[in-house]
């Protein structure tokens, strides 16, 4: 089993694919800032599995902090990327602090990329290795209580399909899960309102881990989800989009 690295491997989706990729076999390396998230992720994975697990405590939202961590770790023999890091913002943009805004940005997006291009450039010299990079089903619409959130995930689905399709041949494939709303922090530490319901994180990566080693291109989680990502955003007029999202927002 090829070695996985995963970075928000603390808690959530993160947390549950360490738990899928250990069951199966895959020694790990789990990325995350909060230390004794992290050390706790190991502790459940020691009493499941025998596979090797180490732990770096890294800020991806900081400049240069991707790189350390390829620096750190490029002779692991990492043969997969799970790019699963990231966090929401809501307020109104105009108002929000300038710096949390750009270090969420950086976050979900700029040391998503350069771990992507730093641990996949690897990948197509052994001609072989998988990424999944989490994105979201926000990223087809926009959302105005979360602009720059939205926006980010946005990027990730872009990027992401026109890499998996360069990567055509290389024996690397690049897999992009959306998910929906799921059962996780993520709205505590997004200052929004949480939703009632939604689905379990660990039904979102046990899909996201089935997609990538199959090599898929692109998926998404629950029927709902993509009725919205595949049907009405074709026929309901991009203008109201942004009404319906700030509508839903508030329910």
């Amino acid at each position: 089993m090829q070695k996985a690295l995963i970075t928000g491997a603390s808690s959530g989706i993160g947390k549950e694919l360490a738990l899928i990729m250990a069951k199966a076999g895959h020694d790990l390396v789990l990325v995350a800032r909060n230390k004794n998230g992290l050390a706790e992720v190991k502790k459940e994975i020691k009493l499941l599995s025998k596979v090797e697990v180490s732990i770096y405590a890294v800020d991806l939202s900081k400049a240069g902090s991707a790189k350390k961590i390829y620096e750190s770790t490029k002779n692991e023999g990492i043969g997969i990327l799970v790019n699963c890091a990231g966090v929401g913002l809501k307020g109104n943009f105009f108002n929000d602090d300038q710096e949390r805004t750009s270090q969420m940005a950086h976050l979900n997006m700029v040391s998503l990329m350069e771990l992507t291009q730093l641990f996949g450039s690897d990948f197509i010299l052994k001609k072989s290795g998988k990424i999944l990079n989490i994105a979201s089903i926000t990223a087809f619409f926009p959302g105005p209580k979360q602009p720059v959130y939205y926006a980010t995930k946005s990027f990730v689905r872009s990027l992401s399909r026109a890499l998996s399709y360069n990567l055509r041949g290389t024996g690397v494939t690049l897999t992009t899960l959306h998910p929906g709303v799921t059962k996780t922090n993520f709205f505590a530490s997004s200052n929004a309102k949480d939703f009632k319901g939604g689905a379990s994180a660990r039904s979102v990566a046990e899909l996201g881990y089935r997609a990538m080693m199959k090599g898929r291109i692109e998926v998404t989680h629950g029927i709902w989800n993509k009725f919205l990502t595949n049907v009405f955003v074709r026929l309901v007029p991009y203008r109201f989009h942004a009404p319906v999202v700030d509508r839903a927002s508030e329910v």
